[in-house]
This record gives C-alpha cells, sequence and structure tokens, in this order.
C-alpha cells in the first residue's frame, strides 16, 4: 500500500505535567501582567482577585489597533478580553462557548490577520474533549465564534469488536476533510495503550502511530490532509487485553 507524503507533528511526553492549572498554561510573558474579572489591568490585585495573561496579541482592523488577550484564574478558568493598545477600554467578551472555560492554547490564524484559533479542554481532566474555535475579529464589536470541529467521539474497546490477527481489538470513526486542511487528532484513554491509523478517501495509509504520552494512553498528532473526501481513523488496541474506554478529537487548526 502506497504512504502518502504528509506533515505531522508529534507533542512528546514532556508535555505533560502535574494535573493542575499549570497543564493548560503557555509559555508565560518574562513579567506577570494581572487584570481583573473586567478585564482591566491591575497590577496591585490581592492573589484571590488575579487573573494572570497568559496570551496577548495586537491586531488592525478597519484601520484601528486592538489588543486581544487572556487571563487564567488559579483553577484553570479562562478569561478572554479585548482592548485598544495598552488595555485601554477593555472589556470582556461575550462568547459562552470559550470564555470562562479551560483553555489550552491561544494561536493566530496563519491566513487571517484578525482570526484566532482557540483550543477548549471541555472539562479538567486528561481524558475530556478537545474542541478548537476560530474567533474572528473583522467586526470588533460584533465578533465571530465558529467551531472547528470536525468530530467529537467517546467510544469503547471491548469484547465483540472487530480485532485484528494479533487478537487486539479496533473500531472505525470518520470525517469530512478537505485538501491541504491543516487538523489535529486527540485521542485519551485511560484504559488502554493504543494505535491510531489515519487513512485517506483513497485508501492509501497517511499515518500509522503508537500512543506516545501518559503511559501510551494518549496521544496528539497534526497532519495536513492531501485531498478532499472521507477520511477513517482506526483507533486499535495494542494487543488483546486492550480494553475501555476513549475520547477521540478531530479539530481544524484554520478557518
Amino acid at each position: 500500500m502506497k504512504t502518502l507524503p504528509f506533515t505531522i507533528t508529534l507533542i512528546s511526553a514532556s508535555f505533560i505535567t502535574a494535573i493542575t492549572p499549570a497543564i493548560f498554561a503557555q509559555a508565560q510573558p518574562a513579567t506577570e501582567i494581572y487584570i481583573d474579572k473586567n478585564c482591566r489591568r491591575n497590577q496591585q490585585l490581592p492573589q484571590l482577585e488575579r487573573y494572570t495573561i497568559f496570551f496577548r496579541n495586537e491586531f488592525t482592523t478597519n484601520g484601528q489597533k486592538y489588543l486581544f488577550y487572556s487571563a487564567r484564574y488559579q483553577d484553570g478558568g479562562v478569561i478572554l478580553c479585548v482592548s485598544k493598545p495598552n488595555f485601554n477600554q477593555p472589556k470582556s467578551l461575550n462568547q459562552p462557548k470559550i470564555q470562562a472555560n479551560f483553555i489550552d492554547k491561544i494561536v493566530p490564524d496563519t491566513k487571517n490577520k484578525t482570526a484566532f484559533i482557540i483550543t477548549v479542554r471541555e472539562g479538567n481532566g486528561l481524558d475530556t474533549p478537545m474542541t478548537n474555535y476560530g474567533l474572528d475579529f473583522s467586526n470588533v464589536d460584533r465578533p465571530k465564534l465558529t467551531s472547528l470541529s470536525l468530530l467529537q467521539q467517546r467510544g469503547t474497546l471491548k469484547d465483540g469488536d472487530p480485532s485484528l490477527p494479533n487478537g487486539s481489538f479496533y473500531r472505525e470513526h470518520s470525517f469530512q476533510g478537505r485538501a491541504n486542511q491543516s487538523i489535529t487528532i486527540d485521542l485519551k484513554s485511560r484504559s488502554f495503550e493504543h494505535f491510531i491509523t489515519l487513512i485517506a478517501p483513497s485508501g492509501n495509509k497517511i499515518v500509522d502511530i503508537k500512543a506516545v504520552r501518559v503511559n501510551n494512553r494518549e496521544s496528539q498528532i497534526t497532519v495536513k490532509l492531501p485531498s478532499n473526501g472521507t477520511y477513517k481513523i482506526i483507533v486499535q488496541g495494542l494487543d488483546r487485553t486492550s480494553k475501555g474506554t476513549y475520547t477521540l478529537s478531530v479539530n481544524s487548526n484554520q478557518l
């Protein structure tokens, strides 16, 4: 079977730390900046009232500069804010799907200078689904939020499922993709070690990889799709004893 060329990024085991709010953290600024619950900067806030900024980025729309920033409370919850430069005229974003949730990361959209990709962890735990959202500030007063989820699935490997010659069970899932689309596949299980196989609409295998994190029970793969169509993901246990529940998330990394 011919293997297609692809771009893939693996996240090493060093990514995972203790299950504290730090698991959701990105690189901290050299000097921490604090804001209150109303997005106003205040370096004198007591610890129980402060949110610590972990992301900020200036952008320009309609000839005006703005600052988009996000800050984390000590329990891991995040608030998202927008202001004029230097935190002038700040306001909290009215976006319940991303506001006050656990956010794994925020990155600028590489193809849209007024948009950002926000990865939300749907709960505080290692086996929770991940959802990407695109947030577009073309109209700052009415920012547009778009779900970039291609597949969210909670599944179970169990006796009676299809199996391979070595006795390991597997399940298939499918999603729609497009040519040159960057996606991230997240698979997590507290129960078993696993392999992931991604198959293109042509039937060619794109990637086949063993879980690489948390005792081989968590995987995160970023890959660029070669064509439009229906893709298959095969979740396979390591051997015949590999059974239990898992969470599978597939998200686009661009609007």
